[in-house]
């Protein structure tokens, strides 16, 4: 039988169809839940991931995972704070709105002078990854604690720099929630700069939420009473405790919360609780 040769353009637009076809039937396999529940937020692939980090040791330890010191590899030495969280967790405690919430809030606002910046964030299978400023004078606690009551100027100096802080927030749409010295660090020049956002949330001005979260001895009264809906006003209270806390380095101790069940619950001082 006599078969003549195809044509070069008849064979390559048969190759080109063929290859378009064979592309088109691959299958494309779904991103892994575990993984979508973040997104897009966190990313999955990232110029920046964990392996861009060198770790200096480990700064403490949080509800849903531990803070690290790093340095930036490939970069004049720059220092971060790095949150690594356990997804499994934070799915578990039906906390992925609230880590969701933090990343937003933090790298949105983290252009004030007095809030530490949240310049990277990404996701593993299993981790989470929030990088941070890393800020060096320590928290407000350790300085109460080392010194007890500030002098009264220096406690204006402070309390102004808050209100700054909290009035930036609230503009912004922000209700913090967790006003307490262990919250605020104090940079090389002795300000203020706010961290941990893992309890704030976007509320616009004039709206109400009803979410029990917060430290004890730091929480507005409509809070603890498990009230129907509270405002912006309840950071304005935390403000106040740390003021008073200041002036004296006494806070209140072993309140007694009463839950929207019903339960009455002990709570030491310095416990953060949460209900979503």
């Amino acid at each position: 039988m006599d078969c003549r040769p195809w044509p070069r353009e008849s064979k390559k637009k048969w190759q080109d169809s063929t290859i378009d076809r064979l592309k088109a039937s691959k299958t494309i396999w779904p991103i892994p839940q575990i993984e979508q529940v973040f997104l897009p937020d966190f990313k999955i692939r990232s110029q920046i991931n964990e392996y861009s980090f060198k770790s200096l040791g480990l700064i403490c330890n949080g509800v849903f995972g531990k803070v690290y010191k790093v340095k930036k590899l490939n970069s004049s030495g720059d220092l971060y704070a790095m949150k690594v969280l356990e997804k499994s967790l934070i799915v578990n405690e039906n906390g992925v709105q609230q880590v969701k919430n933090e990343v937003q809030i933090q790298s949105l606002c983290g252009h004030h002078p007095f809030i530490v910046n949240c310049p990277f964030f990404w996701q593993n299978r299993n981790q989470l990854f929030i990088v941070s400023e890393y800020i060096g004078g320590g928290e407000l606690l350790k300085l109460l604690q080392k010194y007890g009551p500030l002098p009264e100027e220096l406690c204006r100096v402070y309390f102004a720099e808050l209100v700054v802080i909290i009035d930036f927030l609230h503009n912004a749409g922000v209700i913090y929630r967790d006003i307490k010295p262990e919250n605020i660090l104090l940079d090389d020049n002795g300000h203020l700069q706010l961290i941990d956002f893992g309890l704030s949330k976007w509320l616009p001005q004039g709206c109400r939420t009803s979410t029990i979260c917060g430290t004890t001895q730091y929480m507005a009264p409509e809070v603890l009473q498990s009230e129907p809906y509270y405002s912006h006003a309840v950071d304005w209270w935390s403000a106040g405790v740390l003021l008073f806390q200041m002036l004296t380095n006494q806070t209140f101790h072993d309140f007694t919360l009463i839950t929207s069940s019903g339960l009455t619950h002990s709570t030491n001082a310095g416990t953060s609780i949460e209900q979503y």
